[in-house]
């Protein structure tokens, strides 16, 4: 079972909770002490993932490595995102250009949709993943977030 096949919502579910818990132990992983399978481990002996595992009607071993392989994403991602925060100015941080916003709300216009969060605080990493959101309907693994930034009108 490959991850990228869940439903939208299942996938955000699992990255709400994925998230919540990796920004507790980022220490933990950058050193060395916790491995992603240690962390897919106890993951899968949460009540909360348990319940969302049980809900996609997916068996925990079926499901354990491609989440593995999901976990090992969001790391890289996270640490990218912390070196890219000390750089101060990279793709993933830099703010959105005014032109940016107003072509993805006539984009969100077009394709009926609203954003959920105030465009100002997007990034322009955050406009180009929505942007593919909504003209494919898919979403980068890792991108998660994106999911809840949209709603349909």
């Amino acid at each position: 079972m490959l991850f990228s096949k869940l439903d939208l919502a299942d996938r955000y579910k699992i990255y709400v909770q994925t998230k919540k818990v990796l920004r507790k132990y980022q220490k933990g992983i950058n050193s060395g002490k916790l491995t992603a399978a240690q962390f897919v481990d106890n993951m899968l002996k949460d009540t909360i993932m348990i319940s969302i595992v049980n809900s996609i009607n997916i068996p925990v071993e079926e499901f354990k490595t491609s989440y593995s392989n999901y976990v090992e994403i969001l790391i890289v991602l996270q640490n990218n995102n912390i070196n890219s925060q000390r750089n101060n100015y990279s793709y993933y941080s830099r703010r959105a250009s005014c032109s940016s916003i107003f072509k993805l709300k006539n984009l969100l216009a077009q394709y009926g949709f609203k954003l959920s969060i105030p465009s100002e605080y997007l990034t322009q990493w955050d406009i180009d993943c929505i942007e593919k959101f909504i003209t494919t309907g898919e979403i980068d693994i890792g991108n998660e977030k994106i999911y809840n930034y949209v709603q349909k009108i």
